[in-house]
């Protein structure tokens, strides 16, 4: 079953019943990309792209951006092929296991808004698709870095989204992989569960 979503510029777009809408999460990514990020000739990696939201809503307010998503869920990749569609944007979306990706191309930018929680923590949900989402069972914070180090350009920038429970662990992480954390935005989200976005270079 699919559920509609509303976007801020107008645009409707779907996700499964079990995935996630626009929450002040993905909003407050999009919202600091835009606001760091203000060359024009961008190309931009996002890993795990969902229903592609995210690629979706950058797609729209930055349109000269070449943006790739990769998803390893493919009734998502289809989906997120749907939407941009829909949304009369222009980003693309190839199902990819991140684990493995290598592009022939390097990126200026990637975005991740990965699974939040390890899998000893919490809770699996028995539903396979909203468990992946938040939980790493597909991929863990270490893949996320490892990927982003293959494939981003020598002076690129990555943004990652993250609970601030998960920040010793994601610098840590970082410095094993030889990225390096220079920013640190903090979003007070629902039920006060802080969350950051980390900026990371090549160290």
């Amino acid at each position: 079953m699919l559920v509609p979503v509303q976007l801020p510029f107008g645009k409707t777009i779907y996700q499964t019943n079990n995935g996630h809408s626009i929450t002040s999460d993905s909003a407050f990514l999009v919202k600091t990309i835009s606001d760091q990020i203000l060359h024009e000739n961008i190309n931009l990696l996002e890993l795990g792209s969902g229903n592609g939201l995210i690629s979706i809503m950058l797609s729209y307010y930055h349109p000269e951006w070449v943006i790739l998503g990769i998803e390893i869920q493919k009734r998502l990749t289809k989906l997120s092929q749907d939407n941009a569609k829909l949304s009369q944007t222009s980003p693309r979306f190839t199902e990819a296991d991140l684990r493995d990706f290598i592009s022939s191309l390097k990126y200026d930018l990637i975005v991740s808004n990965p699974p939040y929680y390890p899998k000893d923590e919490g809770r699996i949900s028995p539903i396979e698709e909203r468990a992946i989402s938040r939980h790493e069972v597909t991929c863990n914070m270490m893949d996320i870095l490892e990927c982003v180090k293959r494939n981003l350009k020598k002076d690129g920038i990555a943004f990652i989204l993250y609970p601030q429970s998960r920040w010793a662990d994601l610098d840590n992480f970082a410095k094993k992989v030889d990225l390096k954390a220079v920013k640190k935005f903090v979003l007070d989200s629902e039920q006060n569960k802080k969350k950051i976005i980390v900026e990371l270079v090549h160290a």
